[in-house]
């Protein structure tokens, strides 16, 4: 039994898509073909549905996907171990990062690949659920997110910082200020991340506190995209701190820290606690425990 045939069957159930699934897995669609009728044979089940278009997994193809998944993965961690134990630690590490946590993150990514040059890392941004969905579908080794605010369950959890927030405005009555009430929120035109983000959920929760009434004109899932509404438009947006450091090149854009009240909430690396980690994973684990807080 070959994992690439398994693989084809996890593949197709992630892009439910034939032409989608063999691109994914950098094949033809042919040969996808050829692949899964050589398992179906081989295993004397038919594990797809067969028409024009995909339509899904058989009742059979559903129950053998999740031994599947543990195959692979497992099969994965080997070939992982043996290239530590030649100290040629290479292959593959899925990290999900939150919108808000992208920049922090990049930064210690940073630090890694420096050291471990052989490891190709995999960045995906997503939202907290998704990151959960992810981590218990095998998607992901690890995930960073918010560790009390909506808790991911059944993760072990590595605080790394707090965030914190900041009015990003061209609004030049803010100019000289170093800090503005949330309050002051329900007064100006908002472009704000969209809802499906706990980072928005958090903003949302903040302004129902404070009885404020935003006006949100735009929404976007890109924090980038809400910067460049603010540089050329009369709109505002909040960003976390990361985020307002970076950006901060514009000399007409105004970075105030929010306050009334001060609100921080903590940031971190989630993950399933296996028996046998892959040893990529444990390494990258290892690092985050060890960095300075």
């Amino acid at each position: 039994m070959e994992i690439k045939n398994l693989e084809i069957i996890l593949a197709l159930d992630s892009e439910k898509h034939f032409n989608r699934a063999a691109e994914k897995l950098n094949i033809s669609q042919p040969a996808l073909s050829m692949k899964l009728k050589s398992l179906e044979n081989e295993i004397g089940i038919k594990l797809v549905k067969r028409g024009k278009n995909y339509i899904g997994l058989t009742e059979e193809g559903e129950i053998l996907k999740e031994k599947f998944k543990f195959i692979v993965k497992e099969y994965s961690e080997v070939k992982e171990l043996s290239s530590e134990l030649k100290n040629n630690l290479t292959g593959n590490l899925r990290i999900g990062v939150i919108p808000s946590a992208l920049l922090d993150i990049s930064e210690l990514l940073n630090q890694f690949v420096s050291k471990y040059r052989n490891i190709n890392i995999q960045v995906f941004s997503m939202s907290s659920n998704k990151i959960e969905e992810n981590l218990h579908d095998f998607k992901l080794d690890i995930g960073f997110t918010y560790l009390e605010n909506e808790p991911i369950m059944n993760v072990e959890k590595l605080p790394l910082y707090k965030e914190k927030y900041f009015l990003v405005t061209k609004k030049k009555s803010y100019q000289s200020q170093d800090s503005v009430s949330w309050s002051k929120c329900h007064e100006i035109d908002l472009c704000l991340i969209s809802p499906e983000n706990q980072f928005r959920r958090i903003l949302n929760s903040i302004f129902q506190k404070k009885n404020i009434s935003p006006n949100v004109l735009i929404e976007s899932n890109s924090l980038i995209h809400l910067f460049s509404h603010v540089s050329s438009s009369d709109l505002s947006t909040i960003m976390p701190g990361s985020f307002a450091k970076q950006f901060n090149f514009n000399s007409e854009i105004s970075f105030i820290e929010l306050s009334d009240p001060s609100i921080f909430h903590d940031v971190g690396g989630v993950y399933i606690k296996d028996k046998g980690p892959s040893p990529i994973k444990d390494r990258f684990i290892k690092y985050l425990t060890s960095i300075d807080k």
